[in-house]
């Protein structure tokens, strides 16, 4: 999905810019202050518990926490890879192309 958002140099260029730009409107930064308060609470629910608590419910505070850290870490995390690609993974095809076979063949 990224990879056809990020073609061209110009498209990168745009991400970076919007990215740093969001970082600077006040409701992404209240949205963050709202979502680290949110990582507060889940982490002392995690640390100190619940009677009767069982693992399902400790594995799904985790889940939150992650993915409430990852939501805020976005933006930062595309600018870092868009400023220093990786080169995107192309998706796993069991199947040969034409492509596919005459460049292993080449090699």
């Amino acid at each position: 999905m990224s990879q056809n958002l990020f073609e061209t140099k110009e498209d990168i260029n745009a991400a970076v810019a919007n990215f740093k730009t969001l970082k600077e409107v006040a409701g992404w930064q209240l949205l963050v202050g709202i979502v680290e308060a949110n990582i507060k609470e889940l982490e002392k629910q995690i640390l100190e518990g619940f009677d009767d608590e069982t693992k399902e419910q400790i594995d799904r505070r985790r889940d939150k926490l992650k993915a409430y850290k990852e939501v805020i870490e976005t933006p930062d995390y595309w600018i870092s890879r868009l400023n220093d690609p990786i080169p995107f993974e192309e998706e796993a095809d069991p199947y040969h192309t034409v492509e596919s076979l005459k460049k292993s063949r080449d090699n």
